[in-house]
Order: structure tokens, then C-alpha cells, then sequence
């Protein structure tokens, strides 16, 4: 008896509830709840067709869905199309802060599988906050990169902070400085400056490139006329040494606004340390270069250099040329273009030759730098490396031929070859050996500020002349 009035009060309890809820809850009109998830659904429907008529699909997304308009859409003219200013072509704006997204060391550009440097160059920079890393890479949350786990400024991310080879950073966008993106900012400029006591005044180290090798070279003054009665009678031979440099880079866009970059440059060179034939004196050399370029992403590249040549021999010379170069840069890593060198100067000087009897005997010659035309490719490696090769001629009718490589050791330290060869076009056969001239130069060049250097767009353009670059003859 007690379980059946338990019972019936559950029943009772639960029926008073429902009663109350629906004294409460006012009854709806089935019809007018369907009209209202009609209308509803209309403003659903509404609402997504101006969305789509908003975001309209373009003419390659309507052809890839079998959709192929029939007329070309005009394009407004209330210039609405031009959302900024118009800029000049050449220029990727993959970034805010304007660097691209195809930096010199790319890793379509000839680095294929190859990682950066575990030792020190995955600089802090654009592009590293878009490389996805592994936990089992060596990055976790214990590593916090702290800057005492790798992240110096002047170095970069090292092995120590879990960065191993394998680790996956490759060689994308450059890994460019981190806090100016722009691609003229100079790779930890602010740390390599070195104080030299004056006002003002300090050295921003990561704008040079330092050079040092052996060379190789000879042409027509390597030989000398060594007779004082007969001047077709001419003996000598190559010449070998050192040679040491820098070259320096920097842009001009912050003074002048124009997206242009100028260098400096000087070579001094050692050769022939013993002399030669018909003289005891050493050769030395002393090249500068100097001017103005414009280095892009994509599309025209030029400039051009003035070059200056002292030289201190058996004979004494002062000479000037101007180097120009024309190119054409391909949104990948190929340049094609054209080079020039034209003589400004030529030089007349004394001279003090040794006979077959080692009598020296004084005489005067008159010398002028060799003009020349080349057609060049050009192909980009990572890490602003790259090799080049060219066929061309000069004024008297030479043909020349001739190739260079600049390939990235490490982040810092390049290996340095050249080669150039003047296949003469005279006449006289018995000669053809002393009026053939080449160079050839073996080297490492040290860069402090790494493969992006004073920045992307202002990097050296040319090499600093050498005797391939700057070829003299008798006048």
C-alpha cells in the first residue's frame, strides 16, 4: 500500500508540472511557425546570393568549372582597379615592410634539397616566421629561444638551439633581418657597426665583402721590346701572384628616393714577385671601381662603373675605363644581358728594359685599356651565390670567352674562380702568342654580413675590376 501511494504521488507531481508549462508557455500557431522558417530561409537564401554575386569567381576559377564566358568584362573606369600607386616594375611585395618573396638565396635557386648552415646564418629575418617547425625538430617550449639559446644577432639560430641541418630550415625568402623586412635593411647592421673613436662615426661591416686569392694573367705587356736597335724583338712571359680587395655596397633609396644603389670597390694585386726576362722589378697593381646600379626582383637590371687602374712596372701607367651592364632578370633565378667595357684614358710612359747583355737601356710606349662587348647568362645559386658565362669580342676584332663562379662555402665565405681568354685576330701568326691575353683567378671572398649582405637590392653588382675585366694593350 505504501509503494502504490509513493506511485501515485509521482504521477501526481509530474502531471501538475506539464500543466504549469502550459499555463506558461503560449500555444503557436503551427502555420505561422512554418512562414516564419519560410521567410527565414528566404533571407538565408537572399543573403548567400549577394555574397556570391559579391565574391564573383574570376574568368580562370569559371573555366576550371566548365563555365566559359562568352565576352571579355570591361574594366571600370573610375579607377578603382588601382588600389595603391603605380610602381615601377621589378619588385615583389610579398611582405608589409616590402620584402619579397624571392630572395636571391631562394631554394628554387639552385638549392634543391640543400639546408642552411648549421654553424651560423639562419639569421633572424623574413620569411623564418613562415617556416613550419617540427616539436621533434629541436624547438621546444623549453627552448623558448631565449637569447641565450642561439638567437644572437650577430649570428643566428645555431646547432646548439636544436637547428640541425635536417631540421628543415631551408634556404626560403632569404631569411632576411627580422625587424626592418625591407630588403635594403642591413643584416645586423647595428651590432657589426664598430666605433672608430670620432663623432659619428662607424663602420657598418655587414656592407663589405673582403677578398683575398691567386691570379693568373698575361698580355701584350708582358713582353718587351728588348733590343735597342730592332723593336720587333720582344721577349717575356706570364705573369703570377696574389691579390686582396674589398667591395663595398649601400642604397640610396633613403637619401635620394630612388630605387638605385651605389659601390666602391679597390684590388691591389702582387705578380711577377721576381721580375722577368728584361726586368728585376715586381708588378704591382692597384684597380678601383666605382658607380651606381639597380638590382630587382624581376625584370631590367643595369649599371654602370667607372674603372681605375695604376700600375707600376717596367713601365708606369694611369688608366681609365667605364664598365657597363644591361639585364634582363627572370622572376626565377635566370639573368640574361649584355656587358661593356670602353677605355676614357689611355697612357704614355717611360720605360727601363734589360738587353740580352742585362743592359738597360730607356725607351717609351703608349698603352690604352681594350674595349669589349659580351653577351653573358647569368644563374643564381642560394645563399647569393651564382656562375656565369660569356662570348664576345673587342674593337681590334678579338673574340673572348670566358666564365666565373661565386659559390656560397658557408653563410659567410665564398669560394671565388674566374677565367678569361682573348683569342687574338692579328694577322701575323709569328706574334699571335704574345698579343694573346687571359686571366685567371682562384679566391675566397668573406662576407661579415652574411648572404644577404647591405640587403637584397644592394649588393655590388659588379666585381671589382681585375685584369680580365680590364684588359690594356699597346696603343
Amino acid at each position: 500500500m505504501i509503494t502504490s501511494n509513493a506511485t501515485f504521488r509521482g504521477w501526481a507531481t509530474t502531471a501538475i508540472f506539464f500543466c504549469m508549462l502550459g499555463i506558461a508557455v503560449p500555444p503557436v500557431n503551427s502555420g505561422a511557425a512554418d512562414g516564419s522558417v519560410e521567410n527565414s530561409l528566404r533571407r538565408t537564401n537572399q543573403a548567400t546570393k549577394t555574397t556570391v554575386k559579391q565574391r564573383s569567381r574570376s574568368m580562370v576559377a569559371q573555366a576550371a568549372h566548365g563555365r566559359i564566358p562568352t565576352e571579355m568584362p570591361e574594366a571600370p573606369l573610375d579607377g578603382s582597379l588601382l588600389k595603391n600607386q603605380i610602381k615601377q616594375v621589378g619588385f615583389f611585395d610579398g611582405c608589409p615592410n616590402g620584402c619579397g618573396d624571392c630572395c636571391d638565396c631562394d631554394v628554387t635557386c639552385g638549392a634543391e634539397g640543400v639546408y642552411m648552415d648549421p654553424a651560423c646564418g639562419a639569421e633572424p629575418g623574413c620569411g623564418v616566421e613562415q617556416i613550419f617547425m617540427d616539436p621533434s625538430c629541436g624547438l621546444e617550449a623549453s627552448c623558448g629561444f631565449e637569447p641565450g639559446c642561439g638567437v644572437e644577432p650577430g649570428c643566428g639560430i645555431e646547432a646548439s638551439c636544436g637547428l640541425e641541418p635536417g631540421c628543415g630550415i631551408e634556404a626560403s625568402c632569404g631569411l632576411e633581418h627580422m625587424g626592418d623586412c625591407s630588403c635594403d635593411a642591413c643584416s645586423s647592421c647595428d651590432v657589426s657597426s664598430i666605433p672608430l673613436f670620432l663623432p659619428m662615426l662607424r663602420v657598418q661591416w655587414c656592407r663589405f665583402d673582403f677578398f683575398a686569392g691567386v691570379q693568373g694573367f698575361k698580355g701584350p705587356l708582358n713582353y718587351a721590346n728588348t733590343s735597342s736597335t730592332n723593336p720587333n724583338v720582344r721577349s717575356g712571359s706570364g705573369s703570377f701572384g696574389f691579390y686582396e680587395g674589398f667591395n663595398e655596397g649601400r642604397s640610396l633609396k633613403k637619401l635620394f628616393g630612388w630605387d638605385m644603389a651605389a659601390q666602391l670597390g679597390l684590388r691591389a694585386t702582387q705578380s711577377s714577385l721576381y721580375g722577368s726576362e728584361f726586368t728585376d722589378e715586381s708588378r704591382q697593381q692597384v684597380f678601383v671601381t666605382a658607380g651606381l646600379f639597380r638590382r630587382v626582383d624581376y625584370g631590367l637590371q643595369y649599371g654602370a662603373v667607372l674603372d681605375y687602374l695604376n700600375e707600376d712596372w717596367w713601365y708606369q701607367a694611369d688608366l681609365l675605363q667605364i664598365r657597363g651592364e644591361v639585364s634582363w632578370k627572370t622572376n626565377g633565378c635566370h639573368v640574361f644581358g649584355v656587358q661593356y667595357m670602353a677605355g676614357l684614358s689611355d697612357s704614355t710612359s717611360t720605360t727601363a728594359v734589360q738587353d740580352s747583355t742585362n743592359t738597360i737601356f730607356a725607351g717609351s710606349i703608349s698603352i690604352e685599356p681594350t674595349d669589349q662587348y659580351r653577351v653573358f647568362y647569368r644563374r643564381l645559386l642560394n645563399r647569393s651565390g651564382d656562375w656565369t658565362a660569356f662570348i664576345g669580342g673587342t674593337d681590334r676584332e678579338d673574340t673572348l670567352l670566358g666564365a666565373g663562379m661565386n659559390l656560397p662555402l658557408t653563410q659567410k665565405l665564398l669560394l671565388n674562380s674566374s677565367a678569361t681568354f682573348l683569342i687574338p685576330a692579328e694577322a701575323d701568326l709569328n706574334r699571335d702568342f704574345q698579343d694573346e691575353t687571359w686571366n685567371i683567378s682562384l679566391g675566397l671572398t668573406y662576407r661579415p654580413g652574411g648572404p644577404k649582405g647591405c640587403g637584397r637590392y644592394c649588393r655590388p653588382l659588379f666585381d671589382v675590376a681585375d685584369n680580365g675585366t680590364m684588359m690594356v694593350d699597346y696603343k
